[in-house]
């Protein structure tokens, strides 16, 4: 997760000070990972609690050459840095997390901006305990908020609904994005963009009642961002299948609002991405992310992962390859609501906050929407050949834009 300030950006020694201050009584923080005795796949992976960790080995400093926001879609030096850094690996044998600061070079004073990216190997936490952390080192919004962390690097345990069957459903492969033209040239691709927000706010007045949730817009519109670059869905033998994409759901109790850890599951759905028109695709979003489903397939996941569990290392490891094959669900897509403002990082307002996700499957991606101060900042991450992140990035606020036009033309054909 990247935080992006206006103004001067602090010392590295004065970060490191406020790091130390506000995230050293964290246990989660001073965990680290050990990796399995042979025979590698019968064994799990362990966790040991450190007595603390050396800010100097996780709070580094990194420079972005040139402007630090240029069109925002990939070419800058600024993105091409995070781009690097969501791919560099945490540091081995220390806490799997690590915060830089990246300046940017040749900037008017007036124009000064700098960025805190905050990197963590998902084991450790997921993307609620990213916001909760960055927040909690910076001033005003909820400041002084405190942060708790679990015993045991899990989520605390989360009351899950009822349900019975469906785990046999939820392995079964559907569709791999259709692969582009000419050989393999799979590598990570990143984008960030933008979004308009009174885009955002039309496309949610699409449905009647209280309107589309951010989730569901975040759906459709990926839904109609991938027909439009990769095309309609095959007509082949695989065409019955669907192309499923998944949105992570947060389990935390309000006992449990401040907790890190993990305390998340994902939900696998269809997309609509061989339904023409855009305020349809958008309703079939909302079809397929109803409470009542939406509950059963969070429960299904959860039993899955942990059955696998109970059976042993292996057969996680088993579940984790399936999870991660091209078929299964080859995109990704999560919305992130930044806690109310305004925040700053001694003095420097927070601009925005860019969140990106590695992606490891080949051919997949992701799209992650955050809001802040209702500024919204879309992030593309694909293991796709380059330039297709940015191309899904465009293609992502043009469908924006025509479920927004559905609400006009609605309202220019309703009689008075």
């Amino acid at each position: 997760m990247a935080a992006l300030f206006t103004g001067a950006p602090p010392h590295l020694d004065d970060l490191r000070a406020r790091v130390a201050e506000r995230w050293g009584g964290l246990p989660l923080l001073r965990r680290t990972l050990l990796r399995p005795a042979r025979p590698t796949w019968l064994r799990p992976h362990r966790w040991l609690s450190l007595d603390g960790f050396d800010v100097r080995a996780h709070v580094l400093a990194a420079d972005a050459e040139g402007q630090s926001r240029g069109e925002g879609m990939g070419d800058t030096p600024f993105s091409d840095l995070l781009g690097r850094l969501v791919a560099q690996p945490v540091p081995d044998g220390l806490p799997p997390w690590r915060l830089r600061l990246v300046r940017a070079g040749r900037q008017a004073a007036s124009r000064q901006r700098f960025a805190l990216v905050l990197t963590a190997h998902h084991a450790l936490m997921d993307g609620r305990s990213l916001e909760l952390l960055l927040s909690s080192l910076l001033d005003g919004g909820g400041s002084g908020r405190g942060v708790r962390a679990t015993g045991s690097g899990r989520g605390a345990p989360v009351a899950q609904p009822r349900s019975t069957g469906g785990l046999l459903g939820a392995l079964r492969p559907g569709q791999a994005l259709p692969p582009p033209p000419g050989p393999p040239r799979e590598q990570r691709d990143v984008a960030w963009a933008d979004v308009d927000t009174d885009a955002v706010r039309a496309a949610r007045r699409a449905l009647p009642g209280l309107g589309a949730t951010l989730n569901e817009v975040l759906l459709a519109a990926s839904a109609g961002a991938l027909r439009a670059v990769h095309g309609e869905p095959d007509s082949g033998p695989s065409a019955a299948r669907p192309l499923y994409g998944v949105f992570s759901v947060d389990l935390r109790t309000l006992e449990q609002a401040e907790t890190l850890g993990n305390i998340v599951t994902a939900v696998r759905v269809p997309l609509p991405v061989a339904v023409d028109d855009p305020r349809e695709r958008l309703v079939a979003c909302r079809a397929v992310t109803a409470p009542s489903g939406h509950a059963h397939d969070a429960d299904t996941t959860t039993r899955l992962i942990n059955s696998a569990a109970r059976m042993g290392p292996w057969a996680l490891r088993l579940l984790s390859r399936r999870g991660t094959a091209p078929r299964w669900a080859p995109v990704a897509c999560t919305a992130i609501r930044w806690p109310r403002g305004p925040w700053s990082l001694d003095g420097a307002p927070l601009e925005r906050v860019i969140t990106l996700v590695r992606t490891q499957t080949p051919g997949a991606v992701t799209l992650t929407l955050t809001n802040y101060a209702d500024t919204y900042t879309l992030c593309v991450v694909g293991n796709t050949p380059p330039g297709q992140a940015r191309l899904l990035a465009a293609a992502f606020e043009r469908e924006l834009t025509s479920l927004g036009g559905t609400v006009s033309t609605a309202g220019r054909n309703s009689p008075l």
